[in-house]
């Protein structure tokens, strides 16, 4: 092989894992979400499977544990609603009633949390207040 065959067999095998790490990127960017209703309907076929739901934290439902940084609430729409719980802690604008997006493993009819995103507190009147909690 001479020098120029290897230059071109090098600049290949970049593109190659350029183009494989690029659509790898963009298909965990293209995340199925199903909405709560939707999700409680599908559960029973999704038992052990890591899904995305979005939906509104439920008002009054939330339980905060701070020495375990265990967050336990319940995530609904019009239809129906689901039990969340997340030992990541509670994110930095939580808020009941505002909508969120959690991504986790769907157990023993919990769904337990890998990650919450909630919405930016700002559009929901700029004061951040997380509300009364029922801590333990």
């Amino acid at each position: 092989m001479n020098r120029k065959q290897k230059n071109m067999l090098g600049i290949g095998i970049v593109v190659v894992l350029i183009l494989f790490l690029s659509v790898q990127s963009f298909s965990s960017a293209l995340s199925f979400y199903y909405e709560v209703g939707e999700f409680v309907q599908k559960a029973n076929t999704l038992d052990g499977n890591i899904v995305n739901v979005n939906g509104t934290i439920e008002k009054g439902s939330t339980i905060w544990v701070p020495e375990k940084t265990l967050l336990t609430f319940k995530l609904a729409d019009k239809n129906a609603s689901i039990t969340v719980v997340s030992n990541q802690g509670m994110p930095g604008n939580y808020k009941e009633g505002i909508p969120a997006v959690v991504t986790g493993i769907f157990v023993n009819n919990t769904l337990e949390a890998i990650r919450v995103i909630t919405k930016c507190p700002s559009k929901y009147g700029g004061d951040l207040d997380h509300g009364n909690h029922n801590e333990t």
